[in-house]
């Protein structure tokens, strides 16, 4: 059996496995960074780019060293002191450190003296040991999650190549969020850097410090307004991402309106690709389009994912957990009941005789069969899926070029419907006999080769050895994350959305929208 150039023979290298086996979650990230830019599935609380600024306007003016590891060691000492603030009394949810904060905590509440003194400059060392860190990424939070998307958001600038000052400084408009922070705090924020300073903090100390954490957050202050301004692009220099973003958290405050709670994502994404507007003529600038593109391209993803799912349980339960290439794509490709003059073209318009909402169940179901070990269901549910999202992307094809242009050995709902378009009057068992083989199985061997070759990172989850597939281990199939919890925790953390939906100041919001 020939699987082509690339494919390495069996071998015992390690135990990594592939997150995207079949290289179709990068087109999927695009479409959703760029309609939630700014927030990302790890920056969990809003107010962090209200701190931030606040601690690199103060590096700037009081502190200006050049060197990278001294700004470093500053940055760490304000996360690990604010994770301390945070967890201390009502602990504040999503605090980077806040496991290790919570460990020093019990630990000096342990003790028996009134006085006691909490060190935190050893957390906050990068240089320690890991097991002492508040965080073991030498980053830190800033660094390691919130730069990139403030800068994304206009707060911060990254220097330039031969720049005197390596460091990262605030915008204008960052300026103004720090001041605002600031005054919010009032005489504790000179306090605040006289401790980051000292690298220690009496316990007794902390609850001076609580105007710093999320949930106090003033409403209506200064600090607040900008916030909200800054989450909805209101400002005359926003640029078109502002605007995207600004569109999505428009949409959810819709829906949470509508539903009198906090919405789940997942609820989220079905209900936005249930009720899109007409589609013809849709273009990449569209949000409420392009919301629908990427559930699309996610179910497209899940639909051939499954398929190889399918594909490793069969290995796993063959003998010696090996097949041939052949007999695997026989195998699947039997579980689906067509005629033998039934093309491609046939069997789509019969399955996609149905409403957006039926994709739902479809989707459901079959992500129901894998779990339940229904392999050939989970197989037949797939292809439908298939059939039933090539049915729909007709009516979204200037809305799927312009938006999946991109190179072409990153499969997507393009490059399928591509495929599906040129095999339409094919009979319809070679159709995904190829699909089965080409898209799936040997797809898979190709993501992982070229992982293997270019990152050294083993992702097999089946291999070629002697002429056969031989079973390796099973990977986790699930719907993306689009930030979109992300995105709600923001608009609940300035107020404009609670346990009971939508609040009066997001009424606010969508009335002057």
């Amino acid at each position: 059996m020939d699987f082509g150039q690339g494919f390495p023979e069996w071998t015992e290298l390690g135990q990594d496995s592939g997150l995207d086996p079949l290289g179709m979650q990068r087109p999927i990230e695009i479409i959703y960074q760029s309609i939630v830019p700014g927030i990302s599935t790890i920056t969990l609380r809003y107010r962090y780019y209200s701190f931030f600024p606040f601690i690199l306007k103060h590096y700037e003016e009081h502190i200006r060293h050049p060197d990278p590891d001294v700004f470093r060691a500053f940055q760490r000492r304000c996360e690990a002191l604010f994770a301390l603030i945070c967890t201390h009394g009502e602990p504040e949810l999503g605090i980077t450190g806040s496991d290790w904060a919570g460990r020093k905590l019990t630990d000096a509440r342990a003790q028996a003296s009134e006085t006691v003194i909490i060190d935190f400059s050893v957390g906050a060392d990068p240089n320690a040991d890991e097991s002492l860190r508040y965080l073991q990424n030498k980053g830190g939070a800033f660094g390691a999650i919130y730069a990139t998307q403030m800068s994304e958001m206009g707060l911060i600038h990254f220097p330039g190549a031969g720049d005197p000052n390596p460091n990262p400084v605030c915008s204008n408009l960052a300026l103004r969020l720090a001041d605002a922070f600031s005054r919010e705090l009032g005489e504790t924020a000179d306090e605040f850097f006289e401790v980051v300073a000292a690298g220690n903090i009496a316990l007794t100390s902390l609850q001076s410090f609580d105007a710093m954490k999320p949930n106090r957050l003033r409403l209506g202050g200064d600090e607040h307004i900008l916030l909200t301004d800054i989450l909805f692009g209101k400002f005359d220099t926003r640029s078109e991402t502002d605007l995207m973003r600004r569109h999505t958290l428009q949409m959810l405050l819709d829906v949470t309106a509508t539903s009198h709670s906090i919405p789940r994502a997942e609820q989220i994404k079905w209900h936005w690709f249930e009720n899109v507007p007409k589609l013809q003529g849709g273009n990449a600038h569209d949000v409420p389009h392009l919301w629908f593109l990427y559930q699309a391209c996610d179910l497209m993803r899940l639909a051939y994912e499954v398929i190889l799912s399918a594909a490793l349980t069969l290995l796993e339960t063959a003998p010696r957990r090996r097949m041939s290439l052949s007999d695997l794509t026989d195998e699947l490709t039997g579980f689906i009941e067509v005629t033998k003059d039934q093309t491609w073209e046939d069997v789509s318009l019969t399955i996609a005789d149905g409403s957006a909402a039926a994709t739902r169940e479809l989707a459901q179901a079959m992500l129901d069969a894998m779990h339940e070990g229904e392999t050939a269901e989970q197989v037949r549910l797939a292809v439908s899926l298939i059939a039933f999202l090539y049915f729909r992307a007709a009516d979204a094809t200037n809305l799927i070029e312009e938006a999946l242009s991109g190179a072409d050995y990153f499969q997507s709902l393009r490059t399928e419907v591509q495929f599906l378009d040129r095999v339409r009057s094919v009979p319809a068992r070679r159709v995904i006999a190829d699909m089965v083989r080409e898209r799936v199985v040997k797809r898979h061997l190709w993501v992982a080769s070229r992982k293997f070759r270019n990152q050294k990172a083993y992702t097999f989850h089946m291999e070629p050895e002697e002429g056969q597939l031989r079973y390796r281990n099973h990977f986790r199939v699930s719907p993306s994350s689009p930030r979109l919890d992300q995105a709600l925790r923001f608009l609940r953390d300035i107020g404009l959305i609670d346990e009971g939906g939508i609040t009066q100041l997001g009424r606010a919001e969508m009335v002057a929208a």
